[in-house]
């Protein structure tokens, strides 16, 4: 099965490697809480209040704000071939994830048949992006998955460094296809997304068997504490969207009065141990490497 070869990536491990004078560094980013003595949440943190260590070595803070900034979510749906008997359904099940989160957060609609297809630019507009679904059919073709997912990152998502990066994914794996993706690429770009605290939900419609659409999509969704649900029957999606749907604006929720920081640390320290403390003795931190938490 691919996806015990696919890289599972460990929040914190303790390595010690030498620093040279030379090395280079890279954005990091880490989640904090923060308590007064009375368990009520300080709001008012700055940089100048923090400091940040990477393996006992000092780190510049190049960022800290409030989890407050509008999810970009990619809302990745297969549109190949195989999705012709159960596109009603797929309608349905995205008009419902469109009605139920939250206003504020931005939509990219994006599908996969044959090869990327973007029906949607990020956008806040649901009326938009109900027109676009409205105008969904299946275009032929295999489901062009891994390619689509990682454009659609590269195009949407990394572009918007500040906002919560998330991939709800609607798609198929009922094919009989057994060519093997190329793991590299999945790999690099679900560590860089990982680290980036992307978050992913995925539903999968399943045949009798699976193959790397399912490896992938359960992969991405554990290593980044998603909702993951495979069906074999149309009729529960919309159950299914609805719920990933409020699990984000839950998500987002749980953010608003936690911070995202950001420091530069070593690339060559790919997992090394962080540690954040306070200046303000009143203040009690908890640290994460992913949100929510």
């Amino acid at each position: 099965m691919m996806r015990r070869r696919l890289a599972l990536c460990a929040a914190v491990v303790a390595v010690s490697l030498p620093l040279s004078l030379g090395a280079q560094r890279a954005t990091k980013r880490i989640y904090l809480e923060a308590r007064d003595a009375f368990g009520a949440p300080v709001l008012n943190l700055t940089a100048a209040d923090l400091t940040v260590t990477e393996d006992g070595h000092p780190r510049e803070i190049t960022r800290v704000a409030l989890g407050r900034a509008p999810m970009r979510i990619a809302l990745l749906v297969d549109s190949s071939t195989a999705t012709q008997p159960m596109m009603t359904m797929f309608k349905n099940a995205l008009n419902v994830f469109i009605e139920t989160l939250p206003p504020e957060h931005e939509i990219a609609f994006i599908t996969s048949g044959g090869q990327i297809r973007v029906r949607t630019q990020p956008t806040t507009d649901r009326s938009q992006v109900k027109n676009a679904i409205g105008m969904l059919q299946p275009e032929g073709g295999a489901n062009a998955f891994l390619d689509t997912m990682l454009e659609t990152d590269q195009r949407f998502l990394k572009t918007a460094p500040t906002q919560w990066p998330i991939f709800v994914i609607l798609t198929t794996d009922i094919t009989n296809a057994n060519r093997e993706p190329d793991t590299n690429r999945y790999n690099k770009f679900m560590n860089d997304f990982l680290a980036r605290g992307g978050s992913a939900h995925a539903v999968v419609m399943a045949g009798k068997g699976f193959g790397p659409v399912t490896d992938m999509t359960t992969n991405l969704v554990e290593n980044t504490g998603g909702m993951y649900n495979a069906l074999v029957v149309d009729s529960g999606l919309p159950d299914r969207l609805r719920n990933i749907a409020k699990r984000l604006a839950a998500d987002h929720d749980a953010m608003e009065n936690r911070y995202e920081l950001e420091f530069s640390g070593d690339t060559k320290l790919t997992q090394a141990i962080v540690n954040v403390s306070s200046a303000r003795p009143d203040v009690a931190l908890q640290m994460s490497a992913r949100r929510p938490f």
